[in-house]
């Protein structure tokens, strides 16, 4: 009996309700569950606004559902709480570069290792912005003392890069080998091996590196180039040719890689096929220029949507679709206008191409529903609402049109959850 009394004394205490808070926040976060756990540290921080492990933990879960200023926001409040943890520096710092703020970020990262000269986490974050900044030199000194802190194959490949930025190709390859001695399957390093080896004109070093990759991980399309690359340099064109073509074949639209074997197949004789290589780069070079045509026009048409410019939007999103027929944001927008326009039977076609081209298109679903709604087509617009909010949990827009459809169709508690989703 008493044990029952004092339990429900706690959970009546603020505290003890917080931390029922938090646990269910905690229990949501494993499920990745980021609007519950957000909500539940919400309620937690409202009864107990000083504790700087709810507003950490929160900040993590804003983070993760992808919400940067929020989350930075609440690592600033853990900051303030707690000026010395270094982990709530650092999560500030990955906050703030996530908005762009790098000056604001290195000035986190480093007060993270001020205060925990072994985070090398912190550590390699900051020599990732250094590098960003053309700063390899300070990159490299950052990538060091996360090594001294905790050693590992990923450390030891940045090592290389970086060191391969400042020239120093010794330092590189053996910065590399350390990555392969650490990870024999990592064929990522054996590729950036043979290309220092190869500009250290060691071919035939350069070469195992290269073979070293493909055995690691045949699916490695750069490994192929270049070792299709080294193997032209050589004279094997036979060999050459073979390693662009699985390169090719690993990625259609690799330019490069048509370009040489076009090349190598002239070399060899194979006129023929010599011309179809690089007939096939040049409709690659005129596909991408159409593409950028296109991204163009749709920029512009979004443009002239936002200023219920609407005839012209259509004509500019009509010609982007021109262009190019295979992007279904073209098609998207085209929808959007005519829904606008209120040519409803229109932007329903438009939608319906946009979704041929791109089944999971979250947007072009939602906007679909919308119609199928206006036309009293219910059970249909339920579905591509339905269908929206799955293939895109984060939309916003998707939730709020669902809600409103289950609230008209008097099925208030899952219109609830949808609005909750939405907010």
């Amino acid at each position: 009996m008493w044990t029952a009394v004092y339990l429900l004394l706690f959970l009546a205490a603020p505290g003890g309700q917080a931390e029922q808070y938090r646990k269910a926040a905690l229990s949501a976060s494993r499920q990745h569950n980021w609007i519950q756990a957000i909500g539940n540290y919400r309620k937690a921080l409202a009864l107990e606004p000083t504790d700087a492990s709810t507003h950490y933990n929160l900040a993590l879960a804003l983070k993760y559902k992808g919400d940067a200023q929020a989350a930075a926001a609440e690592f600033q409040a853990t900051v303030a709480l707690k000026p010395n943890w270094a982990k709530a520096h650092y999560g500030l710092g990955a906050a703030l570069d996530d908005l762009h703020d790098q000056a604001g970020a290195l000035k986190e990262l480093h007060s993270a290792v001020t205060l925990d000269p072994a985070n090398a986490a912190a550590h390699r974050y900051l020599a990732r912005i250094l590098l960003e900044q053309s700063n390899p030199s300070g990159a490299a000194a950052e990538l060091r003392k996360a090594i001294a802190a905790k050693p590992s194959a990923e450390l030891h490949y940045e090592l290389g890069l970086a060191e391969g930025q400042l020239g120093d190709l010794a330092a590189a390859a053996a910065e590399f080998r350390m990555a392969i001695g650490l990870n024999p399957r990592d064929a990522v390093a054996y590729d950036r091996l043979g290309v220092t080896l190869r500009r250290q004109d060691d071919p035939a070093g350069a070469l195992v590196a290269f073979r070293k990759a493909i055995e690691s991980d045949p699916k490695d399309v750069d490994a192929q180039y270049d070792l299709g690359l080294q193997l032209k340099s050589a004279g094997d064109l036979t060999g050459a040719i073979a390693a662009f073509r699985r390169a090719i074949a690993l990625r259609p639209d690799f330019e490069k890689a048509r370009y040489n074997l076009g090349v190598a197949l002239r070399a060899q004789g194979q006129t023929g096929a010599a011309e179809r290589e690089l007939g096939a780069l040049k409709a690659l070079h005129e596909q991408r220029t159409r593409l950028a045509e296109s991204k163009s026009l749709i920029l512009q048409g979004v443009e002239a949507l936002k200023q219920q410019k609407l005839d012209g939007a259509a004509a500019l999103f009509q010609k982007s679709i021109d262009a190019s027929p295979e992007l279904p944001v073209g098609y998207y927008y085209l929808g959007v206008t005519l829904a606008r326009a209120g040519q409803d039977a229109r932007a329903l076609a438009a939608y319906r191409k946009a979704l041929e081209i791109k089944p999971d298109y979250a947007q072009a679903h939602s906007s679909l529903g919308l119609i199928y709604w206006r036309a009293n087509d219910h059970a249909r617009a339920l579905d591509e609402f339905r269908q929206a909010v799955t293939l895109d949990p984060d939309l916003a827009e998707a939730h709020y049109n669902f809600g409103l459809a289950l609230f008209q169709s008097k099925r208030l508690d899952e219109a609830q959850r949808e609005f909750t989703e939405a907010i």
